[in-house]
């Protein structure tokens, strides 16, 4: 089937006329037909531009037309591509033979056909390509933002990297040895030569920047999973305390017998300038002014010294890693309790076997507020048996004097 200038000038000036029809249905989704738009509307579905939709007197754009817009406007478009590229590598080699055959006869017609079908091929393969790692890097360097949730992103991210990894599989096709063979033909016309070197530079840039994105994502879905991590824990706390309002936390900060690290320190008291009212500064201040008051002129800046320094190259000093010891024994109080297949396991006893410095009061209070932040899941699994004597006049309160740990699933 042919088309002649007429046919095509014709379809272009009726998407002009019905410029802002064809926007109001792009953007809207859809458009009701009306006595005004009737005609319109009448003659665009005729030409195959619009479409009938489930509503009587509801048109849609077609497909192709929707996605020639989305395509130009780069809207809605999902990193997602159906892309075959063993199938496209046969169809260069298949449009390539067929190229020079019809050279070897002489038809320059044909030749210059399968010419365009070879550059048309190609450059839809690099523009879906292109298209793909250019929604995917938006979507990443936004952190997924057009989702809110954690879960939400965590799932976009896990879909693009699935999808990243069979991009790289369908890469693995296109063996840049066998697109140089392309060029082993000896009389090979200079305009297919430019094609196939242009098509192995985009493939290599393409390679190069898809293994920096999946880099990129596998960095941002281990961030995302610690901060799922951190929310669960402050959920199932808020629940816990929701639920338990009459609990608080040991005051042991001011204890003499804690250790440093878990010392908590003085808050700081921050001020935006110099505080004038403190006694122990007013005499300094005074002298200060009184000293700039005498001046006749001001004192001339120190020239600086414009010398360069000498380069240091000593090797820096490595810093010693803090480790926090009572993270760990919590985590290997919890191990253990998941280790003996129901059997109790007393806080205290690990205390005393271990020799922590810390009272006794302190570590079970760390033991009941580490279990809260646990996730609902391991919370499942371990159960609590805090013991102790109960407080007069207050109702559901009592001073724990130990813990027992067990394993309930």
């Amino acid at each position: 089937m042919s088309f002649d200038h007429e046919q095509i000038a014709g379809l272009i000036r009726k998407l002009a006329s019905a410029d802002q029809l064809l926007a109001q249905t792009y953007v809207n989704g859809s458009v009701f037909a009306d006595e005004e738009n009737r005609n319109a509307i009448d003659g665009l579905k005729k030409s195959g531009i619009l479409r009938t939709a489930d509503a009587s007197g509801e048109y849609r754009l077609t497909y192709d037309i929707k996605r020639l817009i989305d395509r130009l406007l780069l809207r809605n478009q999902r990193y997602q591509q159906n892309i075959n590229m063993a199938k496209m590598i046969l169809s260069v080699e298949e449009g390539i033979d067929d190229y020079r055959r019809a050279l070897g006869q002489n038809n320059q017609d044909e030749a210059q056909y399968h010419l365009e079908q070879i550059d048309d091929t190609l450059y839809e393969a690099i523009e879906a390509l292109e298209n793909s790692l250019s929604v995917m890097f938006a979507a990443i360097t936004s952190q997924f933002g057009f989702v809110s949730s954690l879960n939400g992103k965590i799932r976009q991210n896990q879909r693009a990297l699935a999808y990243a990894q069979q991009l790289v599989r369908e890469l693995n096709q296109i063996r840049i040895d066998d697109c140089y063979e392309w060029l082993s033909w000896s009389a090979i016309p200079p305009e297919l030569s430019r094609k196939i070197i242009r098509f192995i530079d985009q493939y290599k840039n393409i390679v190069e920047r898809l293994t920096g994105i999946v880099g990129r994502m596998k960095e941002l879905l281990f961030k995302l999973r610690l901060q799922e991590q951190t929310a669960n824990r402050c959920r199932a706390m808020a629940q816990f305390l929701r639920q338990h309002p009459e609990w608080e936390p040991l005051d042991w900060s001011a204890d003499a017998g804690i250790p440093e690290l878990l010392r908590r320190s003085a808050g700081l008291r921050l001020q935006p300038g110099i505080n004038t009212a403190n006694p122990v500064l007013q005499a300094d201040l005074a002298t200060i002014v009184q000293e700039l008051r005498r001046q006749a002129k001001p004192v001339a800046p120190l020239a600086r010294d414009s010398a360069t320094s000498p380069l240091d190259t000593r090797i820096p000093d490595q810093i010693k890693y803090a480790q926090d010891l009572y993270q760990s024994h919590i985590e290997n109080l919890f191990a253990l309790a998941l280790e003996q297949q129901g059997r109790k396991v007393s806080a205290l006893t690990y205390w005393g076997e271990h020799g922590l410095e810390i009272h006794a009061a302190l570590w079970l209070d760390i033991v009941f507020a580490q279990y809260c932040c646990l996730p609902q899941r391991m919370r499942q699994a371990i159960t609590l048996d805090m013991q102790g004597k109960n407080l007069q006049g207050y109702n559901g309160n009592q001073v724990i004097e130990e813990i027992q740990l067990q394993r309930v699933a």
